[in-house]
């Protein structure tokens, strides 16, 4: 089976105030669409994060729906698609059963991927394991409804009719019930005002699980996916699988375009959770990438979404996964409309470089200037010469070491002094004999108008 695996799409964007809609939508028709004919794709896979935020402007939310509609109606490929930290995962999912008849599958939420996506060719059956991003509560919740967490199930050919059960059902809605509650609040509760809600039999046992071991209703995130792709794995033994997940997978580099899931290392998911899987599927960091394994991946990011993104070229990562799960990796790259360039030198000379302004004229530019003196109106004048100039560095200026031994302190200064000093610390040199005569006579004349 041929994959094309993308991610991190994050239509709507705002670059430095700039809507990147049109660059998205001309790399989507140009190239995402001649890459599926061209490549022979069966399916696609798109990581999360396919909005930049949870409520999207319109023109992103018109281009989305313009790609669901020809892939499952001209192209007649099927996708699976899910949510990331940036996706409203409900309104990214919305429509889904009607969109699954199509051979489009949405999923927002994490008990949405506790089964897996089916899918076949000529070697036989491929599951795709799918789990859009979520609150460690969410996956925790989602899990103990297929009986991870709360109590042991064996994994047989009968589990269906063990997870239809009542008493399964009710252990497990009652399991979500005390995962929300406080420990002091677990203590004191009395199951006696529930006992006419029906089969109440488990009730004493979840609570003294709870009571006895509350870490394991207090899981971290690597320990939601590690419950995960165990179950996962177990229920697809003997089958070819592919993991989709939206996820900061410790070892990853990251980019200044992310937003961090969680603060510090909370938030990264061991390799060795994708381990069993065929082909890992990741979204989340923007930069193509192995993770451990050439058979755990993040795509990378439609677009280049920073400066310090220059120079890691995008793609659309091809995966071919053969009979026996076993996978080879290509890439094709992407062009975007317009380029990121990164430019350093001094003012001047940047100004005066015809060369330079006829080659990245309708490039995205960021400028690091080498001036140490001060740049009067700066971006304004780059973009006359780099009319999409977006960002202006002074880093010039903050690599100059100052040497302040013997300097006066400010307080022991007067005016005259300080501007002195200023004036030298901008310029990078004193003030000549003119300049302090002329402001010797400033300095009068505003004392004459203060004593008036």
């Amino acid at each position: 089976m041929r994959i094309l695996h993308t991610a991190d799409w994050h239509l709507g964007r705002l670059f430095y105030n700039e809507h990147l809609t049109t660059d998205q939508a001309h790399v989507l028709e140009h190239q995402f669409f001649s890459v599926l004919k061209d490549e022979n794709i069966d399916l696609v896979v798109l990581s999360g994060d396919v909005f930049d935020r949870s409520v999207p402007p319109i023109e992103a939310i018109e281009l989305w729906d313009s790609v669901l509609h020809r892939l499952a109606f001209t192209e007649k490929i099927p996708m699976v698609v899910i949510s990331g930290n940036h996706d409203s995962g409900p309104r990214l999912a919305m429509g889904r059963s009607a969109w699954e008849t199509h051979g489009i599958y949405l999923l927002g939420q994490a008990h949405q991927g506790m089964n897996p996506i089916l899918f076949q060719d000529g070697h036989g059956q491929l599951d795709v394991w799918a789990l859009p991003y979520g609150e460690v509560r969410d996956m925790q919740s989602a899990l103990n409804r297929q009986g991870i967490g709360n109590e042991t199930i064996e994994i047989t050919e009968n589990i269906e009719s063990v997870k239809t059960s009542k008493k399964h059902r009710t252990q497990c809605e009652l399991a979500d019930l005390f995962a929300s509650l406080s420990d002091a609040s677990i203590a004191n509760l009395d199951i006696t005002s529930y006992s006419d809600n029906g089969d109440m039999s488990g009730i004493g046992t979840v609570k003294n699980d709870i009571s006895s071991d509350t870490n394991k209703y207090n899981w971290t995130i690597a320990d939601a996916y590690e419950r995960w792709s165990d179950y996962a794995t177990r229920r697809s033994k003997g089958c070819r699988t592919l993991c989709m997940a939206h996820a900061f997978v410790a070892g990853g580099a990251e980019s200044e375009s992310e937003r961090p899931l969680l603060v510090g290392g909370s938030g990264q998911v061991p390799t060795t959770v994708f381990k069993d899987f065929h082909y890992t599927a990741l979204g989340h960091l923007h930069r193509p990438q192995r993770i451990g394994s050439n058979h755990i991946r993040y795509s990378g990011s439609l677009l280049t979404y920073s400066f310090d993104e220059v120079g890691y070229n995008k793609s659309f990562t091809i995966v071919d996964i053969d009979g026996k799960g076993a996978t080879t990796i290509s890439e094709i790259p992407i062009v975007g409309r317009r380029q990121f360039v990164s430019l350093t030198g001094y003012f001047d000379d940047l100004l005066a470089d015809e060369s330079l302004h006829t080659r990245h004229h309708n490039d995205y530019v960021e400028v690091r200037l080498l001036d140490t003196a001060p740049v009067v109106d700066g971006m304004r004048r780059l973009r006359k010469v780099f009319p999409y100039c977006m960002r202006l560095e002074l880093v010039g200026r903050m690599e100059v070491v100052r040497d302040t031994t013997g300097a006066k302190r400010f307080k022991e200064l007067n005016e005259k002094d300080l501007f002195a000093q200023f004036a030298k610390e901008a310029r990078n040199e004193e003030l000549s004999q003119e300049e302090l005569d002329y402001m010797e006579q400033l300095w009068r004349r505003v004392l004459r108008e203060e004593e008036a």
